[in-house]
């Protein structure tokens, strides 16, 4: 009999297209996850409707179409860090957390290999942004999985672009790099940008069936990133 892994359960249930689909046709859990549970660490939404949103319908609908349970956590944002790293010190902890940029990067000797998820994915949504490749592929696998990235803001001051001779708003990054060369020489700064991507990660911390890292001295995390 086959073993139930979180492994498995991340595999059906995380690639929301075509495994997904396929669960919610039938309106039975896959076999294989049915009285499992992941615990699932994550920040603080900025916006409290949203992690209420989460906990009252999102979540229950998620267990009830993959026969799962799931244990959320929240806390700060700044206070993600300290526990990813004591998770993976302690071997114990979350099984899904949330990163942020190229902090999946920091903790690829310690993650599982999420690449036939993200393939699976990529094929349905016609492929990620170079930027979500550099974040969540450590140059041979996908140590994270994509999950949503914020459109860049960016607040200027025009009338230092017009002494530098940008009358309007660089339309490359090489424009815009040039301009910024132009104005760090006069010892300002070209703007403020807010951009973050964030992924959520799929650690693995306790000693569960995973024969991707059975037997050896360090735990997996998967990030979905």
């Amino acid at each position: 009999m086959a073993r139930v892994t979180r492994r498995n359960v991340l595999k059906s249930g995380a690639a929301l297209v075509g495994g997904m689909a396929g669960i919610l046709a039938t309106g039975r859990a896959p076999a294989f996850a049915q009285g499992t549970t992941v615990h699932w660490l994550r920040w603080n939404d900025f916006v409290p409707a949203s992690d209420q949103l989460l906990r009252k319908e999102l979540l229950p609908a998620a267990e009830k179409a993959l026969g799962i349970k799931i244990n959320l956590e929240t806390v700060n944002g700044n206070d993600l860090q300290p526990r990813i790293t004591s998770a993976i010190q302690s071997g114990s902890g979350p099984d899904i957390i949330m990163l942020f940029n190229n902090h999946p990067q920091i903790y690829s000797e310690s993650v599982v290999d999420l690449s036939d998820i993200a393939g699976r994915v990529s094929e349905a949504e016609d492929g990620y942004y170079d930027l979500c490749k550099s974040n969540s592929v450590d140059g041979q696998k996908w140590i994270s999985l994509p999950w949503t990235i914020v459109g860049a803001m960016i607040a200027y001051r025009k009338s230092w672009f017009d002494e530098v001779g940008s009358s309007t708003f660089p339309d490359t990054w090489e424009k815009y790099r040039e301009v910024g060369k132009k104005l760090k020489a006069q010892g300002r700064r070209e703007g403020r940008q807010d951009h973050q991507p964030q992924q959520e990660g799929g650690h693995r911390v306790r000693q569960v069936h995973d024969g991707l890292l059975e037997g050896s001295p360090r735990r997996g995390r998967a990030c979905l990133g």
